[in-house]
């Protein structure tokens, strides 16, 4: 069994207001989503999601708090081929940027743009925005639908 990748997910959220970004790249390509990546060599889940917060974004996090593990399960294989660090934000610092990795937007929480977002974080993002930790397992079928997601708040 191979080893997951593991990256961090941070959600920031102003007021009513959570920031996503359209990715223009990846296996996230066209999907909004929260801002985050890879996990550099030695790097800590908090030291990545701050160092991807400002790449992504040009904002600093002056607080950060973390949520949990989802491990995501791809196309039908049964292997966890993702380990994400869940994170949010309400605190933060900076004039927002937009890097190449896509356009950001101020979505009002009431009103996302769940079509256009990852199945799964319907599932998920509700207990973020309520300030939840939890952790998820989330499975996905060949054709790269939602089959199941199985949260553990704690």
């Amino acid at each position: 069994m191979a080893k997951a990748n593991e990256g961090t997910l941070v959600e920031i959220i102003d007021g009513k207001n959570l920031l996503l970004k359209k990715a223009t790249r990846g296996i996230s390509k066209g999907k909004w989503n929260g801002l985050g990546g890879k996990l550099d060599p030695g790097e800590t889940p908090e030291e990545c999601a701050n160092r991807e917060v400002f790449e992504e974004s040009g904002l600093s996090l002056k607080e950060i708090f973390y949520h949990g593990i989802i491990n995501f399960y791809d196309f039908g294989s049964g292997e966890a081929t993702w380990k994400g660090h869940i994170f949010s934000s309400r605190s933060f610092s900076g004039s927002l940027k937009e890097s190449d990795e896509g356009p950001l937007k101020w979505f009002d929480i009431e009103d996302l743009p769940w079509s256009e977002m990852w199945e799964d974080d319907r599932k998920w993002l509700p207990y973020l925005l309520s300030g939840k930790r939890f952790n998820a397992e989330v499975y996905f079928d060949k054709k790269g639908d939602l089959s199941r997601c199985d949260i553990i708040v704690h």
